[in-house]
């Protein structure tokens, strides 16, 4: 029996405050996402969002990537990136690929060495349903920005052979994920192959408060077993003890 999940991606701009956790924890929940890619990720605070399992890659430059799970959802063969710029792990038989590409027009031949080098390793060594998200940090299509873009040769090249489909519908008005004061673009974007495409039930670009990124939203008719939690009671997590500022407040 197929069942619909939703599979988001989003900048978080280095959440790390408890403010900021739950803030994230009740977009997810108002949007019940069952796995969100994230990038930016600064801060192991992320841990600390309930009903989620996170799987996290912060390295070398601080910045990094992350999947948060929802409770329930087991995920496998998890990869990571060095850098921290990117993470993959294997959802039932659909590989799920999360990248944080490097920013700015002074960082193209950076750009175009990490879709041509490292990007491969978190890639599946055989043929298989697979779901590539995260900030590109690039445009593929000058519909998808104003003005001039960053266009990447490495990237089309890597989503030819990957054989994989724009998961937001060409018909639609493109809606813009990030602003800036020179422009705007849609550099959040999820890859999908035309098996899973066909079993899309809909996106949309939401806006989350705690952050200047606009999240994707993926729906997916799946035969994956659904997971069905109820509220429940309500239970402090104990990490916050741990927290200085937490303690502060106690005080």
């Amino acid at each position: 029996m197929a069942y619909t999940y939703r599979i988001a991606t989003l900048g978080i701009n280095g959440t790390s405050s408890l403010t900021r956790i739950r803030m994230l924890e009740y977009f997810l929940k108002r949007h019940e996402i069952d796995l969100m890619s994230l990038q930016e990720v600064t801060h192991a605070n992320i841990h600390m969002v309930s009903q989620y399992t996170a799987h996290m890659n912060i390295r070398t430059e601080g910045r990094g990537t992350a999947i948060l799970a929802k409770e329930g959802l087991i995920l496998t063969n998890t990869q990571r990136i060095p850098s921290g710029r990117g993470i993959a792990a294997t959802l039932h038989g659909i590989r799920i690929v999360n990248i944080y590409a490097p920013s700015g027009s002074e960082k193209r031949r950076e750009m175009e060495a990490f879709y041509n080098g490292e990007v491969a390793t978190l890639l599946p060594t055989a043929s298989t349903e697979m779901v590539e998200a995260g900030d590109f940090n690039c445009v593929l299509s000058t519909a998808d920005c104003t003005g001039q873009g960053n266009y990447s040769k490495a990237l089309a090249r890597l989503i030819r052979g990957l054989d994989l489909r724009d998961a937001w519908d060409a018909t639609t008005r493109t809606v813009f994920t990030h602003y800036t004061t020179k422009g705007a673009s849609r550099i959040k974007r999820i890859y999908i192959n035309d098996h899973l495409r066909r079993t899309k039930q809909g996106a949309e670009a939401v806006a989350a408060a705690f952050t200047d990124h606009m999240a994707i939203i993926l729906r997916l008719s799946i035969d994956i077993p659904c997971v069905i939690s109820g509220k429940g009671c309500w239970l402090m997590n104990v990490t916050y003890l741990n927290e200085p500022h937490f303690q502060n407040k106690i005080r």
